[in-house]
């Protein structure tokens, strides 16, 4: 029995050496066809050469910088970011402008008063449609820290409703009496 188990054991170990061998090749196969995919072919010709030489390099386009300053409220970190107009070029310069304007009006009016709504559903209907069209006109920006903002100004408009219109108690049941026997 014991020489049924061992050859049971050689040979389980035979196969996952192959399949081990099978996924190794099967890497250093992917390997080599992104190798050769990637090669450049190096001209022969002098025309070739001249031609190789006239391709314009490309301008290194240096992307806009961000200002993401986080702010603290209540013991919570919330981050702000801003773009300085001049650093912000190209499409969806206005509408990225635009949003963060509105969010700056919506912060200024937050700590303006600590116990008053800041947030109308006009204001807050006017920011997520700023940011509709700021991510329509320009999709690769990053919009997280922005949609982060505004979850935290939600979040902080209803802790602030709520201070100002607590739920009304919950209503109190009058005790239940015990049910009454009744004797034979």
């Amino acid at each position: 029995m014991k020489y049924f188990f061992a050859a049971i054991l050689l040979f389980s170990v035979h196969v996952a050496e192959a399949q081990i061998r099978g996924l190794m090749m099967g890497v250093q196969g992917a390997n080599a066809a992104y190798r050769l995919a990637n090669h450049k072919k190096k001209p022969t010709s002098t025309k070739g050469k001249q031609a190789a030489k006239a391709e314009p390099v490309p301008a290194v386009v240096l992307p806009a910088v961000k200002q993401v300053t986080p702010f603290t409220y209540r013991g919570q970190s919330v981050s702000h970011q801003r773009t300085a107009p001049d650093q912000l070029k190209g499409k969806g310069k206005a509408e990225i402008l635009a949003l963060e304007a509105l969010l700056d009006e919506t912060h200024t009016a937050m700590q303006a008063d600590t116990l008053q709504p800041f947030l109308p559903a006009g204001r807050f209907e006017a920011t997520v449609a700023a940011a509709r069209t700021a991510a329509a006109a320009r999709p690769s920006w990053d919009y997280a820290p922005y949609q982060n903002e505004l979850a935290f100004y939600q979040q902080e408009e209803a802790r602030r409703q709520l201070v100002l219109n607590p739920p009304p108690p919950a209503p109190v049941r009058a005790p239940r009496k015990p049910p009454v026997k009744r004797g034979k």
